[in-house]
């Protein structure tokens, strides 16, 4: 083992000797000189390689660019607190793009005529719009405050202790030249008031035969009939300077202002 170890680094003496620039040939070495070379070297790199007894590993291209990746996301991300308030801003990730919005698809929203109302959604219309009482119209005709109301004899309505009654007056008038029945109470509307901004209460459900709410009848051509809501409001309400109704119909909200 000795006269090998001497051998070597003869052999390495003398190639130093000739890469020296002395001007002499090159040393050629023989096959056995040159494995002996080999040899050392490879034992040189062994004794520092700490993957040595991983052996040969295949790793493909796409696997070790995405491991490069990686890890300099990791670097960029753990960056300290102090590198970033020392200027080091190519280091640090980029923030998200703020989002874009399509003008073309918002301009083409507000142009033409407005998009039909969606199911819940809260329109302004009249009061028969919001019923869809076709040609039947129905105008606001007033309103009223009082302890009770009364259609007749048989029929009144009297207000709860602490309350008064709202009335809203609505006038049904059939514009067509045949008689039209009405069948309000099949369509199961909702109505509710809002009283000067400031009250908002639901329609009493009433057996007057003129309740609005629950109408049954028939107009005779060019004939008018005037109908009813009632409302319960506190008593402290001595005067109505703004009225809002709301009609809820097959799951659509609509606001009359009268």
């Amino acid at each position: 083992m000795k006269g090998s170890k001497t051998r070597i680094a003869a052999v390495l003496f003398a190639a130093a000797v000739t890469l020296g620039g002395c001007g002499e040939a090159l040393y050629e070495m023989t096959p056995e000189e040159q494995a002996a070379v080999v040899s050392y070297a490879s034992h040189a790199v062994a004794k520092f390689n700490n993957c040595q007894k991983d052996g040969e590993v295949f790793v493909r291209k796409d696997i070790l660019e995405e491991g490069t990746d990686t890890q300099k996301k990791a670097q960029d991300v753990q960056m300290s607190p102090e590198d970033a308030a020392l200027g080091d801003t190519d280091a640090l990730p980029e923030p998200d793009a703020a989002p874009t919005t399509d003008v073309s698809q918002d301009e083409a929203g507000t142009s033409g005529s407005p998009s039909a109302p969606q199911a819940g959604e809260e329109r302004s219309v009249t009061i028969g719009e919001a019923l869809d009482l076709g040609v039947i119209r129905a105008d606001f005709a007033g309103s009223s405050l009082c302890a009770a109301y009364e259609k007749s004899a048989s029929y009144a309505v009297d207000a709860s202790p602490g309350s008064q009654l709202l009335v809203l007056k609505v006038k049904l008038t059939n514009q067509s030249s045949q008689d039209l029945a009405i069948d309000i109470l099949a369509m199961t509307p909702a109505f509710s008031v809002t009283v000067n901004g400031e009250y908002t209460a639901a329609a009493q459900t009433t057996i007057l035969p003129n309740d609005l709410s629950t109408y049954q009848g028939t107009l005779l051509a060019g004939e008018s009939g005037e109908t009813v809501l009632l409302f319960e409001i506190p008593q402290e309400v001595q005067a109505v300077s703004d009225l809002s109704l709301k009609v809820t119909m097959n799951g659509s909200q609509n606001t009359i202002k009268l």
